[in-house]
């Protein structure tokens, strides 16, 4: 890991989780099925993810991803009401490293974020924060 992905590890809040995520190879016009992941740790700017395929350093992935929560922290005046308080958090993020955990068949990925809504980035390091100071991780 070179040393700028190290300075943005410790600028950025971690939040360990274990969520399960959907992930694909973000193609234009979009084709492929989504693959089920786990997420391993979160961050305003980024993740690190667990799943069954490998992805070669700087391909860009799509990620949806549906934990309970972080909608209240966004500034929307529905956040509470009926899907918007259900709906998933889908960004673009490119792929720093890629290790093999179980040889072709699981692999830690480190992702940083490259297309996310700022409000919606703003509200995702708000949950974050407040998860780790109330110690409320699943």
């Amino acid at each position: 890991m070179n040393e700028e992905h190290n300075d943005d590890r410790r600028r950025s809040n971690r939040l360990e989780r274990r969520d399960k995520i959907k992930v694909k190879e973000y193609t234009w016009p979009e084709r492929g099925d989504y693959q089920q992941a786990r997420i391993m740790d979160l961050s305003g700017g980024g993740l690190q993810i667990e799943c069954p395929q490998f992805y070669p350093e700087k391909t860009l992935l799509k990620i949806e991803m549906n934990f309970t929560g972080w909608q209240r922290y966004t500034r929307s005046f529905l956040k509470h009401f009926g899907e918007a308080s259900t709906q998933p958090l889908v960004v673009l993020a490119e792929v720093l490293r890629c290790k093999q955990i179980v040889p072709g068949a699981r692999y830690e990925v480190g992702v940083r974020f490259k297309g996310i809504d700022e409000n919606q980035r703003q509200a995702l390091e708000r949950f974050i924060r407040d998860q780790i100071t109330t110690g409320h991780t699943p």
